[in-house]
């Protein structure tokens, strides 16, 4: 699959960062959101949308370029960084190993089925 992003963003913002579970918000439309409370037993559960922001927020750089990926897999995000070093986010359904080529190199890690990975690859 190829993803064409080169828009030149430089800021996000995740509009809900908690809401009880339904996802209602205050304007009484349902939403997703990072974290969901459960307000009968006091506790909260984090959401996929909460780990990818997470890996965003921390391997990519200000001042990153978004990179197109090209193959199989379409849950794959790739940046460079200011620093040349290469930041990709995959999130996997189910356990495989992936392969990934740049340039020259191949890196071939085993994921793990639901999870997000994050790879940084330094040229």
């Amino acid at each position: 699959m190829k993803h064409y992003f080169n828009h030149g963003v430089s800021a996000y913002m995740y509009w809900n960062i908690a809401l009880a579970e339904g996802g209602y918000s205050r304007w009484g439309w349902q939403q997703n959101s990072l974290i969901t409370v459960d307000t009968v037993s006091n506790t909260f559960q984090y959401n996929p949308e909460y780990y990818l922001m997470k890996h965003l927020s921390h391997y990519v750089k200000p001042g990153a370029r978004m990179l197109q990926v090209q193959g199989e897999y379409d849950d794959v995000l790739a940046f460079q960084n200011p620093d040349d070093s290469i930041v990709l986010i995959v999130h996997s359904g189910e356990e495989r190993e992936f392969n990934i080529k740049i340039g020259t190199k191949v890196v071939s890690p085993k994921l793990k089925a639901g999870s997000f990975n994050t790879l940084l690859i330094s040229l």
